[in-house]
């Protein structure tokens, strides 16, 4: 297991940085682009008979980044081994996660191999070498490892306590009102302690008929169109980088009738009214996330 020798430590698959590895080679960063933040994406237009300019939301863009530093290796096949693995990080063009580890926190960003090749420049000895990693995140947000969850909740539905008119008026013979408990019920409080907007993962066990999420806030809804049998689950991903609906694994993202997707925002929380007909659960899972 490798052995952190500076904070932060950075891996992606079975690569670290900043440690001595279970090969016996050293592995340090000497700069890196990664702890800066991502750009914004502005959409303005100046005003042509006007002072100022005329301007929509800003977003994050994606990130390009650059992580350097040299390795230590303990004679010269050892340096050959590491650059084999360095190269062979990203073989089939897949996105990897990143992984930061500085003592207080452990995030990871979704990377794959930028357009520039890897750089690698060995040294006079050949018993190491200095290197270049140029990453590219079309996700630009860091994410906690730890996942979040609420849940499981029971799906919601109308109160049958309180008043009912239907017999043409109060009947008071029984001693007055009696409220009773109320039926309503799948409520999901999500928050988000980070910089960055988040967006959760809704995992629905049936039995369950139109299975829907409303933010009352908003009336933002997300409305999947079908039946939920018992034994079956259907998983709701409403993030913008990886959205995708499935029923027991296989693709159902054309049975929602709303797709208003329900963003946890940066610093705040969001309640989440789960509803539907039958006798469903629901359990959200997200992430803290961070620019």
């Amino acid at each position: 297991m490798p052995t952190s020798v500076i904070l932060p430590t950075y891996s992606i698959g079975g690569w670290s940085a900043n440690v001595d590895d279970d090969y016996g080679c050293r592995w340090v960063v000497t700069s890196q682009t990664l702890h800066g933040g991502a750009g914004r994406k502005l959409h303005a237009t100046e005003r042509p008979f006007g002072m100022g300019a005329y301007r929509a939301r800003s977003y994050l863009t994606a990130r390009s980044d650059i992580v350097q530093g040299w390795c230590q290796a303990p004679d010269f096949a050892g340096a050959a081994a590491a650059q084999d693995r360095l190269r062979g990080l990203f073989p089939d063009g897949a996105q990897l996660a990143l992984v930061k580890a500085d003592g207080l926190s452990t995030r990871q960003l979704l990377v794959e191999l930028n357009s520039d090749a890897v750089k690698i420049e060995g040294w006079a000895d050949a018993q190491g070498f200095d290197w270049q990693l140029p990453l590219y995140a079309a996700d630009p947000r860091w994410l906690d490892t730890t996942v979040q969850t609420a849940g499981p909740v029971v799906v919601g539905g109308p109160s049958t306590d309180g008043l009912d008119w239907g017999g043409g008026g109060l009947d008071w013979a029984s001693g007055g009102l009696d409220w009773g408990l109320s039926g309503n019920g799948g409520v999901l409080s999500l928050s988000n302690v980070g910089t960055a907007p988040t967006w959760p993962v809704f995992t629905i066990a049936g039995p369950l008929l139109n299975p829907m999420f409303t933010n009352p806030a908003t009336g933002d809804q997300v409305a999947y169109t079908g039946t939920v049998e018992a034994g079956q689950t259907l998983v709701i991903d409403t993030s913008p980088f990886t959205r995708s609906v499935a029923l027991n694994g296989v693709d159902r993202f054309g049975f929602l009738a709303s797709a208003q997707w329900i963003e946890i925002p940066p610093g705040g929380q969001v309640t989440v009214q789960f509803s539907g007909t039958g006798a469903g659960t629901v359990t959200a899972t997200w992430q803290h996330a961070y620019n």
